[in-house]
């Protein structure tokens, strides 16, 4: 994928092959132009004011709160400029993921995203300031806590700023129990592996849209959050086997390093993988 800017994004970049995420501290600029192919999320962790038009527009001065996010359409001529150091969280959100998430909700020609300039919605910043979170870590939980979040950000696109009202997807009841089975079961066989939320879903035979609100519904969890506890039940069985290195422990079970796995497994049971092995 193409970056969204020339300078390079501060930190890793995102385990996802749709999901473009950069992170910047950009310099004050003159005027430019981008014509962007995909919607386009920035969350602004400073207070900023940006200029602003899109194609021949009078040009707009937008002032931006820390924590508010400015929504950048697809298929559009976007002229912007800003006279002091901006601190944001870039976030590409790709059709794939759109046309996915509209799949099952919408008719025909029913997508249609309504341009907004800065938008202040707390689920927007929440994931946000999570992906950011987990950026930071160095994308430690893998590829499919970047697709859930992916799947969200795309259906509250689709929900919220869609001209078209989508068609509710009824959670009630769940997955059919033999499907539930067969896919927790298929968790159980990766754990070691980072699969994606597409590889779930493929094995319930769903869309990602249906899935993850199929999933939610028979588990009361996402499927990384349900992920998580998965492995932190085998890592506690596994503990118990002193040939076992602690880090052998979080590799066996999915964790990209030891850090990562003592801070989960802390939070999950109250104290680190070494202290609990101890108390065994």
């Amino acid at each position: 994928m193409q970056p969204m800017f020339d300078a390079a994004p501060i930190g890793p970049l995102s385990p996802s092959s749709s999901l473009l995420v950069e992170r910047r501290d950009h310099e004050p600029t003159k005027w430019q132009s981008h014509f962007l192919e995909d919607q386009l999320f920035h969350l602004f962790m400073k207070p900023a004011v940006i200029g602003n038009s899109q194609r021949d527009a009078a040009i707009a001065r937008i002032p931006v709160a820390p924590g508010q996010v400015v929504f950048c359409p697809r298929k559009e001529w976007h002229n912007i400029r800003w006279g002091e150091r901006i601190s944001v969280l870039s976030v590409r959100i790709p059709d794939s993921a759109l046309m996915e998430a509209a799949r099952e909700r919408l008719t025909e020609r029913s997508l249609e995203i309504v341009p907004k300039h800065v938008v202040t919605d707390d689920r927007l910043t929440h994931l946000l300031l999570a992906l950011d979170a987990e950026r930071a870590r160095g994308y430690s939980s893998g590829k499919l806590f970047v697709d859930c979040i992916e799947s969200a950000l795309a259906n509250i696109l689709l929900t919220s700023f869609n001209t078209f009202a989508p068609r509710s997807i009824s959670g009630k009841g769940g997955m059919a129990p033999h499907v539930l089975r067969r896919v927790i079961d298929f968790m159980h066989a990766n754990m070691d592996k980072q699969i994606g939320l597409k590889d779930l879903a493929d094995c319930a035979g769903l869309s990602l849209s249906h899935f993850s609100f199929q999933f939610r519904a028979s588990t009361n969890q996402s499927p990384h959050q349900y992920m998580l506890r998965l492995r932190i039940e085998r890592s506690k069985e596994l503990l118990t086997d002193s040939r076992l290195s602690v880090l052998d422990v979080g590799l066996e079970v999915g964790f990209r390093n030891q850090q990562h796995f003592a801070t989960v497994f802390r939070n999950s049971v109250g104290v680190p993988p070494s202290v609990y092995r101890t108390q065994l």
